[in-house]
């Protein structure tokens, strides 16, 4: 092994389905999905896979909500590879693209 090749280090922080009542140190909201993927970037991930929720931990297609979590991970981990997800499970794909359109200025 050696030790000067460059490593992705990928976080998973929140996935589509479990919700706070699965496991309880699930973040949902935005303020905890920025929380929770800061203490991975400054743990050394490089990339995180985030699916953003509504307020009652479904998947949200809100741009609003999109743009509120890349805004402040911009803040918090700079040069971070951000993936977001809107999750195929039981979603209709129009309401998936929603994600798609630029938030409310």
């Amino acid at each position: 092994m050696r030790g000067s090749e460059p490593v992705v280090i990928a976080v998973a922080i929140t996935g589509s389905v479990p919700r706070k009542s699965d496991t309880p140190a699930l973040p949902a909201t935005v303020a905890e999905q920025i929380a929770s993927t800061t203490e991975a970037y400054e743990a050394g991930a490089t990339l995180a896979h985030i699916h953003v929720r509504n307020d009652d931990e479904t998947p949200s297609s809100d741009p609003d909500r999109f743009a509120a979590v890349q805004e402040g991970l911009r803040r918090s981990c700079p040069g971070m590879i951000v993936q977001f997800s809107t999750g195929g499970r039981g979603r209709d794909p129009a309401s998936r693209g929603l994600s798609l359109r630029p938030p409310r200025t």
